[in-house]
């Protein structure tokens, strides 16, 4: 009985941790077409689809990881635009509670309840800046989290069921995320190595090393069985940076970390009262003691290695997770370094550096916190550590009563529903989140510009059952202008629209004669009925809604 009633009070925590994410969310994150394609994945998924068979998607598929998710909510409650938010709210959920846990390993009673409260405080209540990054998306969380389920389930370094659940959770996390190579299969690999090192002994890290080479031979295999099954095709998705790009990347790292915990204002934080915001510091500055302190510890235990060979089995896994932790944050804050090419934007890839300090800052606070003497000094550390949460909470509060921001996109699903414009084309950052916003009732299908200037199918990130057989009505596109989709590319494509129209920041065009798009070749792009007309025809189109701009068709948008 006491037992249950412990569950139903740790599930009813989880689900009000889960609410306040996703309150944060809606006010950090108005949503966009990489996290709607996600979604989209998982209603493929839920519809009978698991292989995504038709697909074409990039190495960061997401398709055992978020789009599993999706493929789950969306069997449960349809599609709907909240689960643009729900995802990484109970992404970063998870991430807390499984931190919490590796925090508190191998503690007790109150050094144990510091460490965890420590990751709870820094990764439930970040920075305005970090909330942005961690709870828009996708930016990764949830192959960080698999990770750190990785890294606990090896702590004891044994070939037992901790050790087969590590190999399927980095296997799983590499099927739908490449970057669970730096995240996950390395820092095992290396931090394996390092026990090898610390006791001088090969069967000391043999566990780690072993795991992370079977999880890469059985994603290799899974994906090839997936593949010959007739699953979804893999483009390169990632660009990776010009070695000039790099040593700026490089010498950003530290800017753009301290940015993202609070120790400067790199990133926008307006929105946040600078009394609210200022108090990071102290989770800042906690989070680079702790890693500098975790990081001299590894180096030391590795020069005194023979030391400590002696010592119980059972202290393996405290060392473990703090020395696979460390390696985790150099491997993640690599991918920044190697794949940020679009400068701010590119501190998305420092998000799981930041997660993989907050999980080490907890377990440092954890270890010394034991250590504390009773006395004014460890109840003023006490009165600090509580009432530095409430601040950061105060912060958060202070966002949760902000007005939530209307989406663009949800004002434009609701103008083409309202104006019976129900299936299109657009520019990529309009279209999925466009078809998403409307729950379905419209969809907007990316399409890109080819060699010639001319309208074709998306080759990434896209089904060819939403081209096969189907006939379009509109072009929405944004500006600026992305991939040349414009009015003077769809001219070229399909001849003049018959109304052009601006709907905020961005452009519709209509035509009266339906016309399709091939869905695998770009350069087989016809328009149904040219030099005669169509048997399939655009409905009527009604007067725009209030504030939208109404040209005709010689008149078009450049």
């Amino acid at each position: 009985m006491r037992r249950t009633a412990t569950f139903v009070i740790a599930l009813l925590a989880f689900a009000g941790l889960v609410l306040i994410l996703y309150a944060t969310s809606t006010h950090v994150y108005v949503g966009g077409s990489d996290r709607a394609t996600a979604i989209l994945e998982g209603q493929a998924v839920s519809s009978g689809n698991p292989l995504l068979h038709g697909w074409i998607l990039t190495r960061d598929s997401f398709w055992t990881t978020d789009a599993f998710f999706y493929a789950l909510a969306v069997r449960a409650g349809g599609l709907w635009p909240g689960l643009l938010n729900l995802e990484p709210a109970v992404a970063v959920a998870v991430a807390v509670v499984v931190g919490a846990l590796v925090a508190s390993r191998g503690q007790r009673e109150a050094a144990a309840l510091a460490g965890a409260g420590t990751v709870v405080a820094l990764l439930a209540l970040p920075t305005n800046a970090m909330a942005s990054f961690l709870l828009g998306g996708p930016d990764h969380v949830s192959t960080a989290v698999l990770a750190l389920l990785a890294f606990a389930g090896l702590r004891r370094g044994r070939f037992d069921w901790g050790w087969a659940a590590a190999v399927a959770v980095l296997a799983l996390g590499m099927l739908g995320d490449l970057l669970m190579v730096a995240y996950g299969i390395v820092p095992v690999f290396g931090a394996g190595i390092v026990s090898m090192l610390r006791k001088r002994e090969w069967r000391a890290g043999i566990a780690a090393v072993t795991a992370s080479v079977a999880a890469v031979i059985a994603g290799g295999l899974v994906s090839w069985l997936a593949r010959a099954m007739g699953a979804f095709k893999s483009v390169d998705g990632i660009s990776f940076a010009t070695s000039g790009q790099m040593l700026v990347n490089l010498r950003h790292v530290l800017g753009y970390g301290a940015g993202l915990i609070g120790l400067t204002y790199r990133f926008d934080t307006q929105r946040v009262p600078s009394v609210l915001q200022d108090v990071h510091v102290v989770g800042a500055l906690l989070i680079v003691a702790c890693s500098l302190v975790a990081m001299a510890n590894l180096v030391r235990r590795l020069v005194r290695g023979h030391r400590e060979a002696s010592g119980p089995r059972t202290e393996t896994g405290r060392w473990w997770l703090d020395d696979v932790l460390v390696i985790a944050m150099f491997g993640s804050a690599a991918t920044f370094v190697a794949l940020a090419v679009n400068g701010v934007p590119g501190a998305r890839y420092l998000v799981a550096t930041v997660v993989f300090a907050s999980v080490l800052s907890g377990r440092i606070v954890a270890q010394a916190w034991h250590r504390l003497q009773p006395g004014r000094a460890a109840r003023a550390i006490c009165v600090v550590c509580a009432a530095v949460p409430l601040w950061f909470a105060a912060g958060l509060g202070y966002t949760l009563a902000q007005p939530v921001s209307i989406p663009k996109a949800a004002v434009l699903a609701s103008w083409l529903e309202v104006h019976n414009l129900r299936n299109g084309v657009g520019g990529y950052w309009a279209a999925s989140i466009t078809t998403v916003e409307s729950k379905g009732a419209v969809t907007v299908r990316p399409v890109w510009s080819n060699q010639v200037g001319k309208l074709g199918r998306y080759m990434k990130l896209s089904s060819a059952s939403w081209y096969s057989g189907q006939h379009f009505q509109f072009l929405v596109y944004s500006t600026p202008v992305y991939q040349g989709v414009d009015s003077v590319s769809a001219a070229k494509t399909w001849g003049s629209p018959e109304h052009t129209y601006s709907v905020g920041e961005y452009h519709v065009l209509v035509w009266s004669v339906a016309f399709s798009v091939a869905p695998f070749a770009p350069s087989r792009v016809q328009v149904q009925g040219a030099g005669r007309p169509s048997a399939v025809r655009s409905p009527a189109v009604h007067r725009p809604v209030d504030g939208a701009r109404v040209s005709r068709p010689s008149v078009l948008l450049s």
